[in-house]
């Protein structure tokens, strides 16, 4: 059935009331029970079963279910290095090494473009290592969010992940829609990288935040309330994990450092070893990172990490047994809000993909459109739909098929054609970023221990800031196909111009140094 417009309502739904109640349950709740009504001919009770069914099918599907498991071991993990005095320890540790918030900052930036090969796990490392640091430090937890997410998917498209391995199937997927035969997938996956503005200019831009301290919109204020009030959420938010809260004092009679860095190694070992291990036989690398099952990878290092953590909490005799296993129910319980919140996601996600919204926003593209305004159409686009869905590679799927045979049948040009896909992917992220409902943006709500909502409204205009600059860019690749040694170097600039700028303008208005976060006094 062709649902047109309706398409559009259950996330629009979703969207707004999370914005405008700060309450994310019922605001997506109440998105696939809207779906749900309009699959049901408009009625309610069969809305209510449709949503059901919907929720269930989210919970059992397979990968799904393992990542449901992955957050829930991670919590028990998360539990065991807090009440082992490791978070202490770190503490400790970060006073003597990491003197200022810069320092803090930079830190956590510089570990997440490390940790490339896969965005989860990237997520719930630098979000381990760094929260407790920036709260030593007074960074709120938006800020964090914002690096967690900010170096999580737009990191791990560049470098060897899952990730790319996707991208090179798409491309592939792309090139044999269009008929392009002179290059192979992966070379066409090479030529996109350059065109992969958005990506790069947010990593980019998260490192001139960090080093200039400099800030502006909502997260100026937030920045703000750390620094003078001491509080890293605001009054009244909910936290996605709020450790202290939900776990009391840690152990300080033992603080190791090997009871923080020991289960987060066993994690990262066990992972990599998992990415291999259901990817063997493969190939290559690149291969075998594509025949891989990262969600079960991800499971098996959060379980190793888990065992870890009641290993040590037994062989050092901080916990019996008895303690041992509330602590692994408590970390379990750090997990539910994350976990219900995952799941009605991607329940909303599902009804999105039952009533094709990403097919009827694509139809808006004119068959005839002239090639200047292909790569701004296809960034836009990108961007609508990730957004509105939450799934990046769900909008990879759908518009890279569509843009490079788009592209060769205006230009005839085999190499512009697969850069395309570069456009694609930069449109796909920054909904995988910034949407409420995708999965990559809990985690990082999660793992920064923010409330979701503001995680998500102080980071919008840091994102759309570096899309804007990736828009313009793209309009002079289209007008003028600009070598990206020229646009990326001009956007750098055009980011640094608009953040002294933004800067300057928002301290005026709240009456806050950009950089001290101090009141600015008359």
């Amino acid at each position: 059935m062709d649902y047109g417009w309706l398409a559009i309502l259950p996330p629009l739904v979703a969207i707004a009331l999370a914005f405008t109640t700060k309450r994310v349950l019922i605001s997506l709740f109440v998105g696939v029970f809207t779906g749900g009504i309009i699959i049901s001919g408009g009625n309610p009770f069969g809305g209510v079963v449709y949503s059901l069914d919907t929720i269930i099918a989210s919970i059992t599907d397979e990968w799904n279910a393992s990542l449901l498991l992955f957050n829930l071991f991670m919590g028990a993990g998360v539990a065991f290095i807090w009440r082992l005095g490791g978070s202490e320890a770190l503490t400790v540790w970060a006073r003597k090494k990491i003197k200022t918030r810069r320092s803090a900052g930079v830190g956590a930036w510089l570990l997440g473009i490390l940790i490339f090969f896969n965005d989860y796990v990237n997520a719930a490392i630098v979000g381990n290592v760094f929260r407790d640091i920036s709260e030593e430090h007074k960074i709120s937890s938006e800020r964090l969010s914002y690096v967690l997410d900010s170096t999580a998917a737009p990191v791990a498209t560049f470098f060897i992940s899952d990730w790319i391995a996707f991208q090179i199937g798409m491309v592939n997927t792309g090139m044999e829609t269009a008929g392009i035969t002179e290059l192979s997938a992966f070379e066409g996956y090479l030529h996109s990288i350059p065109l992969n503005l958005y990506c790069i200019f947010t990593v980019i831009f998260v490192g001139m935040l960090v080093i200039t301290g400099k800030d502006y919109g909502p997260m100026l204020k937030a920045e703000h309330r750390a620094m003078s009030e001491g509080k890293i959420v605001r009054d009244g938010a909910k936290p996605m994990m709020d450790v202290n809260y939900e776990l009391g004092e840690p152990n300080k009679t033992k603080p190791m450092l090997m009871t923080f860095f020991l289960p987060l190694i066993v994690l990262v070992g066990i992972t990599l070893f998992g990415f291999w291990f259901t990817g063997r036989g493969a190939g290559g690398l690149t291969d075998i990172l594509g025949a891989s099952d990262p969600a079960k990878a991800l499971l098996w290092g959060a379980f190793g990490m888990t065992i870890t953590g009641i290993v040590m909490a037994i062989s050092t005799k901080i916990m019996n047994l008895e303690e041992a296993m509330d602590t692994f129910l408590d970390g379990l319980k750090l997990m539910l809000l994350a976990c219900v919140i995952l799941v009605l996601a991607w329940s909303l996600g599902g009804i999105t993909g039952e009533m094709d919204l990403a097919g009827f926003i694509v139809e808006t593209i004119p068959a005839s459109m002239p090639f200047v305004f292909v790569p701004i159409t296809i960034f836009l686009l990108g961007m609508l739909i990730s957004f509105a869905t939450g799934t990046s590679w769900g909008t990879m799927t759908i518009l890279t098929p569509i843009a490079i045979p788009l592209a060769y049948s205006l230009t005839n040009d085999a190499t512009l054609s697969v850069a395309m896909a570069g456009v694609v992917f930069s449109g796909a992220i920054f909904g995988d970023h910034c949407s409420p409902i995708s999965d990559t943006t809990v985690l990082a709500s999660i793992f920064s221990g923010a409330d979701h909502i503001d995680h998500v409204s102080t980071q919008i205009p840091y994102a759309l800031t570096s899309a804007f600059v990736a828009l313009v860019m793209y309009m002079l690749y289209g007008l003028f196909q600009t070598s990206p040694l020229i646009l990326i170097p001009a956007g750098i600039a055009l980011m640094y111009v608009l953040m002294i700028t933004l800067s300057k303008i928002f301290s005026n208005i709240y009456n806050i140094h950009p950089e001290t976060k101090r009141k600015i006094e008359a």
